[in-house]
C-alpha cells in the first residue's frame, strides 16, 4: 500500500471510529496486562487496513476468555476480511496517556477500545509477526518510563534505539519482567541487532507526536514489542547506540 493510500484509509478510519474528546489516562501501568483485537477491512489486501482495539482502561481478559475467541467467527460478525486476536500482554512502563481513542467493541466476553490502526500486511505477517521488521502504527498516546526503573532496549543495524514497551508470555510461559534483563541470551537476534538493558537517571517519555502520531514499532521472536526512537524525534531525551541518553 502507498503512503497516500495508507493516509486516505487512516482519516477514514479515524472518521469512523473515534469519539471527540475521549482520553484514557492511567497511572502505575507497569505490568498492567491487557490485549489487542485487530479487525481488517478494505475490498482487497492491496488497501487493507488493521484496525487495533485496546482493552486498556476498558477490561483485563483472562486466558481462557482468549481461548474461547474464534477469529474467523469474530471476521464474519464484524464483517471484516479478518480477524488478528493478539496474546496478552504486559506495559513495561509506568504511565500512559491516550490523547485520542475510539469507541468500545465486544469481542466475545473482552470489551476494547479502538487506538489506532495500521497498514495490514505486518499485523498479518506470519508466525513470527514480522520479528525485527519495523513497520509504522497510527496512536496518539504517550508513554513514561520512571526514573530508576529499567528499560529494555534493541539497537537496530541502523542506530535507531527500540524500547520495549509490553512483553508477552505466548512463547515462554516462564518469561516475567525480573527476567527481561537477561533476554539478550534468549532472542535469536539477526546480524547488526543487539540488546541492553538501562536504568533511568530521570523519567522518559515515548510518543510519536512529532512525526504525525506514526509510532515506529517491532517485535522481538519472543513476540514483544517495542517502540522506536524514530531519529530522536519519539523519545524525550537523545538516545544512542552506545548509551540510551
Amino acid at each position: 500500500m502507498t503512503r497516500t493510500r495508507f493516509e486516505q484509509d487512516l482519516a477514514a478510519a479515524r472518521r469512523e471510529h473515534l469519539l471527540p474528546g475521549r482520553e484514557i489516562h492511567l497511572r502505575h501501568t507497569r505490568g498492567y496486562q491487557f490485549c489487542e483485537l485487530c479487525l481488517i477491512t478494505g475490498t482487497s489486501e492491496g488497501n487493507a487496513i488493521a484496525n487495533i482495539w485496546n482493552t486498556t482502561g476498558v477490561s483485563q481478559p483472562g486466558p481462557e476468555q482468549l481461548r474461547a475467541l474464534d477469529g474467523d467467527a469474530i471476521a464474519r460478525d464484524h464483517g471484516a476480511l479478518a480477524a488478528v486476536i493478539g496474546p496478552i500482554r504486559s506495559w513495561t512502563f509506568d504511565r500512559l496517556d491516550v490523547a485520542e481513542a475510539g469507541g468500545d467493541k465486544t469481542f466475545g466476553t473482552i470489551t476494547a477500545a479502538w487506538m489506532g490502526a495500521a497498514e495490514a500486511a505486518p499485523v498479518t505477517g506470519g508466525g513470527d509477526w514480522g520479528a525485527y521488521q519495523p513497520a509504522y502504527i497510527y496512536r496518539d498516546a504517550a508513554m513514561t518510563f520512571a526514573a530508576g526503573t529499567q528499560v529494555y532496549v534493541l539497537d537496530a543495524p541502523d542506530g535507531e534505539v527500540f524500547v520495549m514497551e509490553s512483553f508477552t508470555r505466548h512463547r515462554d510461559p516462564a518469561l516475567s519482567e525480573e527476567r527481561l534483563r537477561h533476554l539478550g541470551g534468549r532472542l535469536q537476534l539477526p546480524g547488526g541487532w543487539g540488546f541492553r538493558a538501562e536504568t533511568l537517571d530521570r523519567d522518559m517519555e515515548v510518543s510519536a507526536a512529532h512525526h504525525g502520531d506514526l509510532a515506529h514499532v517491532v517485535h522481538d521472536d519472543l513476540h514483544n514489542t517495542y517502540q522506536g526512537s524514530d531519529v530522536a524525534r519519539a523519545f524525550s531525551a537523545l538516545c544512542r547506540k552506545d548509551s540510551l541518553w
